[in-house]
């Protein structure tokens, strides 16, 4: 379980990647598919920063 959790925000970012770049090769480019990838990036590094703090 920490391994999972220790590395949630790696996840998270990567997963907010994929809402970016998906919708960039499929020319479907939204302001909600933006939206969505960029918070999704922001709360991984948050979650990855913090995550790694408090658990050890």
């Amino acid at each position: 379980m920490k391994f999972f959790l220790k590395n949630l925000g790696i996840f998270l970012v990567l997963v907010g990647a994929l809402f970016l770049i998906v919708p960039f090769f499929a020319h479907l480019q939204t302001n909600s598919s933006l939206l969505t990838g960029w918070i999704l990036i922001v709360a991984g590094f948050i979650s990855y920063i913090f995550l790694n703090k408090y658990i050890r």
